[in-house]
This record gives structure tokens, sequence and C-alpha cells, in this order.
């Protein structure tokens, strides 16, 4: 372990997603360093010192930088591969990659699925941001509600009128009113005491530097983790918000696609949420049982199905640094 070197995956190229820090954080807290940050779209062509890389993450808008280079020693956790890339991440000289690796932890069973179809040790591991309880801990409660980016893909009236495009697009998928069907959500399952008093949090950051980005990404973490309630439609919220142990609600609604680009990415880390539903027609569902609305103080506790994933990533982590 003394003479090892570690990486931490990070784009190097502005970002203005909290949740690609909010990962790597999760990565970058089992490391007793970090000797180098390696960007996620161009892991090929890192050519320092040898480092040990825990590879979680989201696998990645240039399939043609894969495999990444042989000074990386890769631990492959969490690893979600995007269907919109399948084909180009699996190529012959990414499969031999990938056996030489194995066994390969999934963030998704979509993932696991794709990997074990070509012959390869693969498993659903979760996402590494349900270890993110080990670095925050809530010692301290606060009042604070926050509302985070909910539905996010339900565009407002006001978003579709400034771009003619959107507006167009959606009128033609038949999603035109999805504003008022987030009202509708909203309204329907949530008392006034957590609509007027939640404060209005979103994930999409200004495009700066990895270090300031790090610093918005452990800000945004430390709100959450003292929060006394949470809803959101971000993974990269929910998650964290498991792990530290605050209440979360996920909203689950508008993520579908021709491609499955979006939903795929969910499967297997949706069901340790506590969620409402919204399907394609617009029906609205609970997977928990509660009467009534939900309010500031009567809510239901996270569900605990996560910790056991958790606790298997936190051992592998460990194991793979202190190697």
């Amino acid at each position: 372990m003394a003479d090892n070197k570690y990486g931490v995956m990070a784009c190097s190229r502005p970002l203005t997603n909290i949740g690609d820090f909010v990962q790597a954080i999760a990565a970058r807290q089992f490391l007793p360093s970090v000797d180098a940050y390696c960007d996620r779209e161009e892991l090929n062509t890192y050519n320092g010192e040898k480092v040990k890389m825990i590879m979680n993450g989201w696998y990645m808008h240039n399939a043609d930088n894969w495999p990444p280079s042989d000074k990386i020693d890769p631990l492959y956790v969490s690893m979600h591969i995007n269907s919109s890339v399948y084909s180009p991440m699996t190529t012959e000289k990414s499969v031999e990659h990938f056996k030489a690796h194995s066994p390969i932890g999934c963030r998704d069973k979509a993932t696991a699925r794709l990997l074990q179809s070509k012959g390869i040790d693969a498993y659903f591991s979760g996402c590494l941001t349900l270890t993110l309880g080990k670095t925050y801990k809530r010692e301290t409660v606060t009042d604070d509600i926050f509302i985070v980016d909910p539905l996010f893909h339900y565009w407002s009236l006001g978003t579709m009128l400034k771009n003619p495009r959107k507006l167009i697009g959606r009128i033609m998928k038949g999603r035109f009113t999805d504003f008022l069907l987030k009202n509708k959500v909203l309204e329907g399952n949530f008392a006034k005491d957590i609509l007027e008093n939640g404060k209005q949090l979103t994930q999409v950051m200004p495009m700066t530097d990895v270090e300031t980005s790090f610093k918005i990404a452990d800000e945004y973490l430390k709100k959450l983790c003292s929060a006394k309630l949470v809803l959101t439609s971000r993974i990269h919220c929910a998650l964290p918000c498991l792990a530290m142990g605050t209440p979360v609600i996920f909203l689950n609604g508008g993520f579908e696609n021709k491609n499955n680009q979006f939903t795929s990415r969910f499967e297997g880390l949706i069901d340790f949420f506590n969620r409402i539903d919204i399907d394609k027609n617009g029906n609205i569902t609970r997977n928990f049982d509660f009467e009534g609305k939900l309010s500031a103080n009567n809510f239901i506790a996270n569900k605990t199905d996560h910790i056991k994933y958790a606790n298997d990533l936190i051992d592998r982590c460990e194991k793979f640094v202190n190697s």
C-alpha cells in the first residue's frame, strides 16, 4: 500500500451536473491520497505513473476511447454502461479487458445483464454513493426540507415558450401538459407545509474547474446530510440521502425515451427508494403505504434494502485500496 499511487475518475472538462462529482467523492473517500485526476472520457490517454482507480460511474460519451490505459489498475464497481453505447462498449477488445478485471460490479441490473450476455463475470453492485455515510455523518438535523429538481423532465410552460424547438417537440410527443401533471403530483401527495416552506435546490451547477466542482458537491452533500426531508427526481441526490440516513422521496416520472437511455440506469437502484411513480399515461401511484399527504412532521422512513449493497461496496473498495 505504501508504494501505491491512486487516481480519481473526474472529468477535467467543465461539467454542470453535481452528480458526477458526488460519484467521484464516493470513490475518493476510500483513498489515502489522490495522485491523479483522470478524465472519464479519455482514460485511454492516461500516461502517468501507474495508479489504482475505483472505476464507478457512467460510461461513456466517447466509446472509441475505451478501454482504459494499462497504466490504470481498475476496480470496476458501480459501473453503468448507457444503452446508447452498448455495441461500442462490448467490442472484442472491451470484452477481453472486462474479463481480465472481473468480476465487474454494475450500478444497474441492465448493465450486469449486458456484460453477462458477453460471458463476463458481472453482478449488480448498486451505486458507490450508497457508501457516503462512511464520510458524511448525520450528527445534527435541521428543519430544512429540500426539493431537488422534482420531475425535471416535465418542462415548465415558461421553458417551452422560450425555446420553440422544445415546445414543438413536446407537442409532437403529446407531452405539452406535463407541467400540469407535475403540479398534480406535488399537490396531491405533499401538504402545504412542505410545498410552501421547502427550499428549492438544483443539481445543475455552473461550469468551473475540478477543485471548485468538488467543493460545490461537498457543500451539496452536507446540506442533504442534515436535512429533515428531501424530495427529488435525481438519483445522485436520493442515493446519498439513503447512505446518510436522510429521509427521501423519489419522484419517478418523465424519464422514458425510445432508447431507454434514462430508464436503463435505474434498474435495481430504483427499488431502494420510497417512490411516487408517474407512468407515461399520467397515472400516479406510490410504492409505499401512507394515508393522505406527506407533511413536514408526518412522513415515511427510508427503506433499508440498500444497506447490504453499501456494506459490500465498502468491503471491496477497502480491500482494493489496501492491496
